[in-house]
């Protein structure tokens, strides 16, 4: 069975919501049909002419990438030009495309929690550096039988309710007794039809963020044994976490300069690395991270005391500014703190084309598209 680009499109935004994407970001599907059957997902960064021959030598109808295609609103398909002549490629061969872009750096297990935890950032207490929002919160109270209680709540923690903190399996529960009569055509768990029962069961309530909504109802649904499954969502004046660009934490233990060079060599595949960092600091311990382009957040993540930021496509400025501050500046290149995610998407989208029975294979794009970050010298 296979998977259409609309499943694999609901399994990326249950990863990253399309909701936290930072405003006027084109994230989603960018070219194709939601109906389509997939064959095989190619995952790239982006979409170019050598990712393009990728997908069509490897019969790939449905590439996934960071970068989206189509990112500023188009005067004209011109093939004569190499936009144009990408899009035009990409459409005549229909190929299906799918960006998840600043949706995917903000999520809560998205990019920068990625290059977060390769760096070596321990997960306790990293934040934000630049806060663009907060996830809505929502309050979720079910009715259930007793005997499926613990069953529901174990879904819902799964699926990402029930949060708070470090704490997980966060609810509260209180007996009470349901009523309902079965009509005509109705398959009910448990009573007859035409005749009102009366159900000892429980009321559970419990937390969700609001990019868990979907995926959450999913569980419920899925798990509840009723037919029809009472329940009641309201929506909290209490804020949740806050999402935004970048994170900021700690090494434990604090490294070197030369550790943490090493460390970024090994963990993002890189050979050249372009740096500056204070003199006499023997050891850093509180370190930021940006995916991709970090040189405006330079200032923010120092007032923040980091001691190193490590991002990509720092400026001479950018230099002077950590400089005047003494916080070290790493610029792995944009390619290089980005590239992880392609196999972390890819092992994701496996992962649940596997566990739903689908046959719809995943290839990751390979090393044939220059990687720019090596000429940085």
């Amino acid at each position: 069975m296979l998977a259409t680009v609309e499943t694999i499109a609901d399994y990326i935004e249950l990863l990253a919501p399309v909701e936290l994407a930072l405003p006027g970001d084109p994230v989603g599907l960018q070219v194709g049909d939601r109906r389509a059957p997939v064959e095989r997902v190619l995952v790239a960064l982006e979409l170019d002419e050598w990712v393009l021959e990728e997908a069509l030598r490897l019969q790939a109808n449905l590439v996934v990438t960071h970068h989206p295609l189509l990112y500023r609103p188009l005067q004209a398909v011109d093939e004569t030009r190499p936009a144009g002549a990408l899009i035009a490629s990409t459409i005549r061969n229909k190929i299906n495309v799918y960006s998840a872009h600043t949706n995917l750096d903000a999520a809560p297990r998205g990019l920068n929690h990625l290059l977060a935890e390769l760096v070596g950032l321990s997960a306790a207490g990293r934040r934000v550096i630049e806060v663009t929002g907060s996830d809505r919160l929502y309050k979720l109270v079910i009715f259930v039988p007793e005997s499926h209680a613990d069953t529901v709540r174990e879904a819902l923690a799964q699926a990402g309710a029930g949060w708070i903190g470090a704490y997980s399996h966060c609810s509260f529960q209180a007996r009470g007794t349901g009523t309902f009569m079965p009509r005509e055509g109705t398959n009910p768990f448990i009573g007859s039809r035409g005749r009102l029962e009366k159900v000892e069961e429980l009321r559970l309530e419990t937390i969700l963020p609001a990019s868990r909504r979907k995926a959450v109802l999913e569980a419920l649904l899925a798990a509840h044994p009723y037919e029809e499954v009472a329940y009641d969502l309201y929506e909290l004046a209490r804020e949740g976490e806050p999402i935004g660009l970048g994170l900021i934490g700690f090494l434990d233990p604090p490294l070197s300069l030369e550790e943490v060079l090493q460390r970024c060599r090994e963990q993002l595949g890189l050979s050249t690395l372009r740096y500056w960092a204070p003199a006499g600091q023997a050891r850093f311990r509180r370190v930021a991270v940006c995916s991709g382009s970090g040189g405006a957040l330079v200032e923010t993540a120092a007032a923040l005391g980091a001691e190193l930021f490590i991002s990509g496509d720092f400026r001479y400025h950018d230099f002077k500014k950590a400089a005047a501050v003494r916080m070290g500046l790493i610029d792995a290149g944009h390619y290089g703190t980005e590239r992880p995610v392609v196999s972390f998407l890819g092992d994701y989208l496996r992962e649940r084309l596997l566990q739903d029975g689908y046959t719809t294979g995943v290839v990751l794009a390979g090393p044939a598209q220059p990687d720019w970050s090596y000429f940085e010298g």
